[in-house]
C-alpha cells in the first residue's frame, strides 16, 4: 500500500518549505516520490525539491483538479509501477481546490494500492483575511477539506491576531488539527504524528463522505459562496513566466520587487518567484508575496526563470520590467 500525502495551501503559504523539512528530517530513509503541480509553464519549486535527491514529477500549465486530470492519472500510474514508492507526496497548485485533488485521486481506480494519509493545508496567518475576502472559493476549500492545518509565520504574529485566525478557521473546519507553533520550533516527527491521526480511514470512505456532504449542501443551501460561484483556477487566476539568461544585480531585483508591490498597473500580484543570476558566479532565489520578499543565495541553475501569478496581469508591462536594463 502506497501512502499519499497531500500538502495544500494558497500561493506562498510555505508548502515547499514544509515538504523540504519532512524530507530532510524524517523521510530520507523512505522511498518517496513527489508530484509537484505548478500553475504555470515555468517550474520553480520542483527544482528546489530535486536537490534533496528525491524523485520529483512536475505537472505544469494548469491544475490537477481541472486541466491536468489526465496527466495526473498517467503520472500516478507511472510512479507506482516504475518506482514502487512507500509514499507519494502531492503538492497541488497554490490555487487548486483540495476537494478536487481528492476526487482526482479517487478517479484513479487504484483501490487497495493507494491510501490517503496526510491531508495538510498550510495557511499564512498574515494573509488569511485578505485571501478569505478575495479568493474565498479556493481558499476556503483548502481549509474545509484538510485534516491538519499548519499556520505559517506565527512567530511574527501578535497573540490577538493568531487567536482571531484560529477562531475563523474553526468556523470553516471544526475537526481539523490546527498547528500554531512556529514550524522552525517543531520536529518533523511531531508534525507527522499530528497529521497522520485517523490515517486508517480509507480513500473510498473519505471520497464518499466528501461527495455526500457536497450533494446535501448544494441541495439544501443556496447561500454558500462555493456552490453559487464554482470556478476553476484557470478562470480566476493568470500566470506569466519567462526564462532568461540575463544577469540581474541584487539592487535591480529589489527595485523590481518594490515596483510589483507598489504599482497597481502590473495587476493584482499574489505570488512572484524565480531563480536569477546576479553576477558571473552567483545566483539567487526570490520569493514574493504581498508585504514580504525573500532573496537568498542558491546554487546555479540551467537558466534564469521567473513566474508571476495573480489577477488581471499586465503581461506586456511585466515583460518590459524584467527585460529592462535598468
Amino acid at each position: 500500500m502506497t501512502k499519499i500525502d497531500i500538502v495544500s495551501g494558497f500561493l506562498g503559504a510555505g508548502k515547499t518549505t514544509l515538504i523540504k523539512k519532512l524530507l530532510e528530517e524524517k523521510f530520507s530513509t523512505e522511498k518517496v516520490v513527489i508530484i509537484e503541480n505548478e500553475f504555470g509553464e515555468i517550474g520553480i519549486d520542483g527544482s528546489l525539491l530535486k536537490k534533496s535527491g528525491i524523485e520529483v514529477k512536475e505537472l505544469n500549465s494548469g491544475c490537477i483538479c481541472c486541466t491536468l486530470v489526465g496527466d495526473f492519472e498517467k503520472t500516478i500510474r507511472e510512479v507506482i509501477y516504475k518506482f514502487k514508492p512507500e509514499r507519494i507526496i502531492i503538492e497541488p497548485s497554490g490555487v487548486g481546490k483540495l476537494s478536487e485533488v481528492l476526487k482526482a485521486c479517487e478517479a484513479l481506480g487504484l483501490k487497495g494500492t493507494l491510501q490517503i494519509n496526510m491531508l495538510i493545508t498550510v495557511v499564512d496567518v498574515f494573509k488569511y483575511e485578505i485571501y478569505l475576502a478575495n479568493f474565498g472559493e479556493f481558499f476556503q476549500n483548502q481549509i474545509k477539506y484538510a485534516r491538519t492545518i499548519i499556520l505559517s509565520r506565527t512567530q511574527k504574529a501578535p497573540q490577538e491576531k493568531l487567536e482571531k485566525v484560529v477562531n475563523s478557521i474553526r468556523k470553516l473546519n471544526d475537526k481539523a488539527n490546527i498547528v500554531t507553533t512556529p514550524l522552525e520550533s517543531l520536529k518533523a516527527e511531531q508534525i507527522i504524528a499530528v497529521a497522520e491521526q485517523d490515517a486508517t480511514v480509507s480513500l473510498e470512505e473519505q471520497i464518499k463522505k466528501m461527495i455526500l456532504k457536497e450533494k446535501i449542501h448544494s441541495d439544501c443551501c443556496k447561500c454558500d459562496y462555493e456552490h453559487q460561484h464554482h470556478h476553476s483556477a484557470d478562470e480566476v487566476f493568470e500566470v506569466w513566466g519567462m526564462e532568461t539568461s540575463k544577469i540581474f544585480t541584487e539592487a535591480r531585483l529589489k527595485s523590481i520587487v518594490a515596483m510589483l508591490e507598489n504599482d497597481d498597473d502590473f495587476g493584482f500580484i499574489l505570488r512572484g518567484k524565480g531563480f536569477l543570476q546576479v553576477d558571473s558566479r552567483s545566483w539567487v532565489q526570490f520569493d514574493y508575496v504581498p508585504g514580504e520578499t525573500k532573496i537568498m543565495r542558491v546554487s546555479p541553475d540551467y537558466t534564469g526563470r521567473v513566474c508571476i501569478i495573480g489577477k488581471n496581469l499586465n503581461k506586456n508591462k511585466l515583460e518590459r520590467l524584467f527585460h529592462a536594463t535598468a
